[in-house]
C-alpha cells in the first residue's frame, strides 16, 4: 500500500466519515432503544420472576424434551438463512457508489472492506448474543439449570456458532466451489429442519440414536449439547463438541482478511447493484423485480442446452416444449418443488395428529408449501407475462390461450414431484394423499398463474401503503390474490378429508376454483394486451 493509495482513503473518510457516523450512530440508537423495549424489559422481568420460583416451571418437562431437537432446528435454521444472503449479496456489500468509483481505483482492498465485514459480523453476533440469552432466560424459567449456568451454557456457544456462520458466509462470497456446496446443502437442511418440527409437533421424548444423531450433526449441535447437558439431558461429550465448535470458528476467522481483501471487484459490483434493485423492488411493492436481482446476483448456473431436441411445429406442442426445457435446463427447480412437497405431506400428517385450531395451522402452512411448489415451476410463464407481446410474435391465438397453455406442464410436473411423497403416506396412513394431490396440483397452478399475471398496483394503493400499513396488506394482498384463493381451497379440501371425513371430496373443493382462478388468468392476460394496461 502506497502513500497515496493511503492519502486517497484518509481523504475519503475525513469528507464523508462524519455524515457516516451520524448515520450509524443514529441507526444504533434505534436499534438499543428496540432491543431495551422489547427483548430489555421482558427479559427483565422474567430474570425477576426467575427468582420468584421459575414462571416456565409447569412446563419444565415439555421445554426439556423439546430442547435436543428444538435448538439445533433453530440454529440451522437461522445459517441457513444467513448463507442463503451470502449466495446473493453477502456479508461484505458495498454502497453502489464504493462499488461504482473506488474499487476500480488501486486502493488496498482490505481496508476498503474492513468496514462492512465488521458490520455484518457485529449484526450477526448481536443474533447470536440475543439467541444466547433467550435460550438461557427460558432454562432458567423452567427451573432446568440456575441463571449463571444457563448463561455459560448459551451464550458462549451462540457467539461462536454466530461467528462461525460469519466466515462461512464471506467463504461463499469468495469461492464459487462453497456457493455451489451450500445450494446442495440448503434443501436437504431445510427438509431436515421441517422433520425436526413435525417430530417435536408429535410431542414426546425422541429416540436416543436420534437425538445423538442431530446433536452431533454439525456446528449447530455442537452448539446446542452445552445447553442440553447444563438442562438435566443426557449429552456425553459435550465438551468435546464445545471444544471442537471453538477449534471451527477460531480456523474459520483465521483466513477471513485474506479472503476479504481477495474478493473479486466483479463480484462485489454485481452484489452492490443488486442489492440497490432488491431494496428499490420492495420499496415500490415489486417482488418480481426484487427476486430478479437476487437471482441475477446468486450466479447459478446458466441452464443447460437441450439441444438434441427438436422444435415441435405445433404452436400448442411448442408452448409445451418450451416449458419442460425450462424445467429440464433448471433441474433444481424440480429438487425444490420435491422438497417443498415432502415438507408439506410431513406437515398434514402431523396435523392429523392434533385438532382444534392448530390442526388448522398446520394444513394451512402444508398448503403454503404446496404453493411455494407450485411457484417454482411456473418460471417460463412469469417470462411470458412480463412481456406479454413478445409470446404474440409466434403464437396464433390469443394472450388468454397462451396464458392458459403455460398451466400443463407444471401441473403435470407438480404431480410427478408430488408421487414419491404422495403414495408412502397414502400406504402407511389414512391421509388420502394421492387423491388431495391430484385435486390440489392443478389448484395451486392456477393460483400462481394468475399471481404471474398480476397487473401493478395502482397509485392510490401505493399512496395507501405510503401512509399506514393497511395499505401495505392490501397491496400484498392484491398481488397474491391467486396464490390466497388457492392455499385456502387446499386447505379447506384437506381440512374435509382429514378430519370432516370424505363427505366433500376434495376435487369437489379444488377443481371449482381452478377454472375459476384460471378464468380470471385469462382475463387478465387479455387486459396486459390493452394500451396503458401495465
Amino acid at each position: 500500500m502506497t502513500a497515496t493509495d493511503t492519502a486517497a482513503l484518509d481523504w475519503l473518510r475525513a469528507h464523508r466519515g462524519k455524515e457516516r457516523r451520524r448515520r450509524f450512530g443514529y441507526r444504533a440508537y434505534v436499534t438499543a432503544l428496540l432491543l431495551v423495549s422489547w427483548f430489555g424489559l421482558y427479559g427483565a422481568g422474567l430474570v425477576a420472576q426467575i427468582d420468584r420460583g421459575g414462571p416456565f416451571a409447569d412446563h419444565a418437562d415439555r421445554i426439556r424434551d423439546a430442547l435436543p431437537l428444538a435448538v439445533p432446528a433453530l440454529a440451522l435454521t437461522a445459517v441457513c438463512i444467513a448463507l442463503t444472503d451470502a449466495l446473493w449479496r453477502g456479508p461484505v456489500t458495498l454502497p453502489r457508489a464504493d462499488a461504482d468509483w473506488l474499487l476500480p481505483m488501486p486502493l488496498p482492498r482490505w481496508r476498503l472492506l474492513r468496514p462492512w465485514l465488521l458490520l455484518s459480523t457485529a449484526l450477526l453476533s448481536l443474533v447470536g448474543l440475543l439467541a444466547g440469552l433467550g435460550a438461557a432466560l427460558v432454562v432458567a424459567a423452567a427451573r432446568l439449570a440456575g441463571l449463571g449456568t444457563s448463561l455459560l451454557a448459551c451464550v458462549p456457544p451462540a457467539l461462536c456458532l454466530a461467528l462461525l456462520t460469519a466466515a462461512g458466509a464471506v467463504a461463499v462470497e469468495r469461492y464459487a466451489p462453497a456457493a455451489r456446496t451450500v445450494r446442495l446443502f440448503l434443501g436437504p437442511a431445510l427438509l431436515a429442519v421441517l422433520l425436526l418440527v413435525s417430530l417435536l409437533l408429535r410431542g414426546g421424548d425422541p429416540a436416543a440414536p436420534l437425538r445423538t444423531a442431530v446433536l452431533w450433526s454439525g456446528p449447530w449441535g455442537w452448539a446446542a449439547q452445552p445447553m442440553i447437558a447444563a438442562a438435566g439431558l443426557p449429552a456425553p461429550g459435550w465438551q468435546v463438541a464445545a471444544l471442537l465448535l471453538l477449534c471451527c470458528t477460531v480456523a474459520a476467522l483465521l483466513p477471513l482478511r485474506r479472503m476479504t481483501g481477495s474478493l473479486p471487484a466483479a463480484v462485489l459490483r454485481t452484489r452492490s447493484h443488486a442489492a440497490g434493485r432488491a431494496v428499490a423492488g420492495l420499496a415500490s411493492f415489486d417482488l418480481r423485480t426484487a427476486w430478479q436481482a437476487v437471482a441475477t446476483a446468486s450466479g447459478s448456473r446458466p441452464p443447460r442446452a437441450w439441444r438434441r431436441l427438436r422444435v415441435p411445429r405445433h404452436p400448442l406442442a411448442a408452448v409445451l416444449w418450451r416449458d419442460a426445457l425450462g424445467l429440464l435446463g433448471r433441474p433444481q427447480r424440480l429438487v425444490t418443488a420435491t422438497l417443498l412437497l415432502v415438507g408439506a405431506f410431513l406437515t398434514a400428517a402431523v396435523a392429523t395428529g392434533t385438532d382444534g385450531t392448530s390442526a388448522y395451522v398446520l394444513l394451512a402452512a402444508a398448503a403454503s408449501l404446496a404453493a411455494a411448489a407450485a411457484g417454482s415451476l411456473l418460471e417460463p410463464a412469469r417470462l411470458d407475462a412480463d412481456d406479454p407481446h413478445r409470446g404474440l410474435l409466434w403464437w396464433p391465438r390469443s394472450a388468454a390461450a397462451l396464458a392458459l397453455a403455460h398451466a400443463i406442464v407444471p401441473t403435470l410436473a407438480l404431480l410427478l414431484a408430488g408421487l414419491p411423497a404422495a403414495v408412502p403416506l397414502a400406504l402407511t396412513t389414512d391421509v388420502p394423499a394421492v387423491t388431495l394431490l391430484a385435486a390440489a396440483a392443478p389448484l395451486l397452478v392456477a393460483g400462481g398463474l394468475l399471481g404471474a399475471h398480476r397487473p401493478p398496483p395502482p397509485a392510490s394503493l401505493l399512496h395507501r401503503a405510503m401512509t399506514g400499513a393497511s395499505g401495505t396488506v392490501t397491496i400484498l394482498l392484491w398481488q397474491s390474490t391467486g396464490q390466497a384463493v388457492a392455499v385456502l381451497g387446499s386447505t379447506v379440501a384437506m381440512a374435509r378429508a382429514l378430519t370432516d371425513g370424505p363427505a366433500l371430496p376434495a376435487p369437489a373443493v379444488c377443481w371449482p376454483l381452478t377454472a375459476a382462478l384460471l378464468a380470471w388468468t385469462a382475463h387478465r392476460a387479455r387486459a396486459s394486451l390493452r394500451p396503458n394496461a401495465r
